[in-house]
């Protein structure tokens, strides 16, 4: 064991490894800073530039950049009041208040601390269960491992969402999704259009290749993010004003609490073993748990260091504890993991049995990455505070069309097809709708992840195994035990919901938005079971019993949105909060933005056209000086350029570059 770690210790701080892990966490940090982004955004747009990279390299990056996020998503948290992703929701309570207080700097202080302490923790855990991992998997047949899959899925799809119906029906869209192309079972092209449309079309041979994990996970969480803050039309800080002397106070914070922070690291890795709700509920608890642990709580929410230092101790270690169930068992432990699985395997690294019997190198380079990468980050956090909480103060009009931008490039490199980009368009107004009526991003995230793996081992299973020797397995009776029970304790979390949303002031959505995209989701749901029926057994069982799952799932949920009461959770809509704010942007159109570029470069080419919109967006929405747009203009088109060439990337031609050669990168 010594010796392999040594070994990977090496293998990660020699050579190229630890450049790119030093990139990998700078982007972190930057991606950290932008509210509503966090570790999932940031891998799903780094996964285009990891791909074909040596797979060390590309895990050292990816590390680097997830391990680094809950750190640095302290800063809009504490200096605005704007989590930077959900692992800092619950330091906004204190952390913002020390900073209206003069006491930014303690607070970020401590919390960087907190994190460093919490990613060091959940890494020497993940060390530990390693090495008694084995036995445990080879316990495992396949049997186990879809039971164990679908317990990821309903755990997700119960605690993740507003209602268990629409969590549910998240998954089941991730898992159709990822059905789409070829069957595993059967070997039969499924759910691309070829019911009605000739199999020569360009969309029924776009669809037959299946759909890249890199187009739903760009979709699925940047586009909506991005979609939020063009709405509010505004910067996302008004000052970035730090104390100097607050740096030591806060690290005698940490020290003091030194108990707290590692109950606080334990609760974060522990519950980040569960599937899919660590990073969206560890903070709470932690935060729950600081509160109600410690003397004197008088002042938690008022400006109470310990309001800052429990809940940043959990969202680092939590880290640590989802990569266990995500490098063991293939089965991801948030969102992040599962982009990060996704990467893995376009690296031809497979999480699971095999990785762990045969790469063990590659487990103790991550675990090693992970360690690494927090100290780095936490240290540059210190060091970078300042010119850091800068950007912040910064109009995010004026960053979007460099996102927009980057985001359609590495969408379309996905497998350099059109069709990438008309789905990820098509799959991210979707997305959209999902986050503003509150369905789980993340349970489709996982579903389609998950989808391959769970289809594969539900054929293999019928195929291995008679219902009576499958009954007769203890473990697979456990799991079944467990799935039921994470079905019902969902069923009581949620109903705790609408307790609270019942005994607060009663809000009147709009029900008619709710109830056309539910039945969307229906058709969706109707669709598959259609276009899958005349499908061999094992090519049509995956899919039709998701379609039928979701279309029970959308159907109860058209009877809860027509018969609820207002201001139940079902009934929830962003808009509604919105559309009461001063200078918030139409709904419509940043969404226009986004395909603006498109419709325009589908007659001159992405290159011409990106250049051309990055320049009209700053004149006309962002009002920015001519000069600085043609400075903007000419900086894309270099960066794009160098991008292309050193990784290897394409631009989408237009009609213009069929009838005319034209130079690189024109052409």
């Amino acid at each position: 064991m010594i010796d392999a770690l040594l070994s990977a210790f090496i293998t990660i701080v020699s050579g190229p490894s630890i450049l790119f892990l030093i990139a990998g966490v700078i982007i972190g940090l930057i991606v950290g800073v932008i509210p509503g982004f966090g570790g999932t955004v940031g891998l799903s747009l780094l996964l285009p530039f990891v791909f074909g990279m040596e797979p060390i390299s590309g895990i050292a990056m990816m590390m680097g950049l997830l391990s680094v996020v809950a750190t640095s998503d302290t800063f809009p948290a504490v200096l605005i009041g704007v989590p930077g992703s959900v692992s800092a929701q619950a330091t906004v309570m204190d952390g913002f208040p020390l900073a209206k207080k003069g006491q930014a700097a303690r607070a970020l202080s401590a919390a960087f601390f907190s994190s460093l302490f919490g990613g060091l923790f959940g890494a020497v855990l993940l060390t530990m269960i390693i090495q008694i991992a084995k036995p445990i998997i080879l316990a495992f047949g396949t049997g186990e491992m879809l039971m164990l899959a679908v317990f990821g899925i309903t755990i997700v799809g119960t605690l993740t969402g507003a209602s268990i119906s629409k969590g549910l029906i998240a998954a089941c869209l991730g898992l159709i999704i990822g059905s789409i192309g070829i069957s595993p079972g059967s070997s039969e092209y499924r759910l691309d259009f070829s019911n009605f449309l000739e199999v020569q079309n360009s969309a029924v041979m776009y669809l037959g290749n299946g759909i890249h994990l890199m187009v739903v996970a760009i979709s699925i969480f940047a586009l909506p993010e991005i979609v939020e803050l063009l709405r509010s039309n505004k910067a996302i800080s008004e000052k970035a004003k730090l104390e100097s002397s607050g740096w030591l106070k806060g690290f005698k914070d940490f020290i003091s609490n030194k108990w707290l922070v590692l109950r606080c690291s334990f609760l974060g890795s522990f519950i980040g073993l569960i599937p899919g709700i660590g990073g969206s509920c560890i903070d709470w608890i932690s935060y729950s748990h600081a509160k109600t642990s410690v003397k004197n709580n008088e002042e938690f929410g008022k400006g109470d260091i310990r309001g800052v230092i429990g809940p940043e101790s959990s969202s680092n270690s939590k880290e640590g504890g989802s990569l266990i169930p995500t490098l063991l068992f293939a089965i991801p432990g948030s969102g992040g993991t599962a982009v990060l699985m996704g990467g893995l395997i376009l690296l031809g690294v497979e999480p699971g049995i095999q990785l762990i019997n045969n790469r063990l190198d590659l487990v103790y380079t991550i675990i090693w990455s992970l360690a690494i990468a927090n100290i780095f980050g936490a240290l540059v956090c210190v060091y970078l505070a300042k010119p850091i909480s800068s950007l912040t103060t910064i109009n995010f009009t004026i960053l979007a069309p460099f996102l927009i931008s980057l985001i359609l490039f590495a969408i379309y490199n996905s497998s350099r097809s059109w069709g990438d980009l008309v789905f990820a368009m098509l799959i991210g107004l979707i997305a959209v709708y999902m986050k503003r009526f509150e369905y789980s991003r993340v349970a489709l995230m996982i579903g389609f992840v998950l989808s391959d793996g769970i289809e594969t081992n539900l054929y293999q299973t019928i195929q291995f195994y008679t219902l009576e020797e499958l009954f007769l397995r203890p473990i697979f009776l456990v799991l079944i035990a467990i799935c039921v029970l994470s079905i019902l304790s969902g069923l009581k979390i949620i109903d705790k919901a609408k307790q609270l949303s019942q005994s607060t002031k009663a809000i009147e959505y709009t029900r008619k938005p709710q109830l056309y995209f539910a039945i969307l989701m229906t058709i969706i749901s109707a669709y598959t079971i259609w276009a899958t029926k005349d499908l061999a057994f094992l090519g049509k069982v995956f899919p039709q019993s998701v379609g039928i799952t979701m279309l029970l799932c959308s159907l109860s949920l058209i009877y809860q949105i027509n018969f609820a009461k207002s201001g139940s959770l079902v009934l929830h809509d962003t808009e509604a909060d919105m559309v009461n704010k001063d200078g918030i942007r139409p709904f419509w159109m940043p969404i226009f933005w986004f395909l603006l570029p498109l419709l325009v470069a589908i007659f001159i080419g992405f290159y011409v056209a990106i250049g051309l919109f990055v320049f009209w967006f700053l004149k006309k929405i962002a009002n920015v000086k001519t000069s600085l747009c043609f400075v903007s203009l000419i900086s894309i088109w270099v960066l794009l350029a160098i991008i292309s060439h050193f990784m290897v990337m394409d631009f989408a031609p237009g009609i213009i570059q069929t009838f005319i050669k034209l130079p690189w990168p024109i052409n």
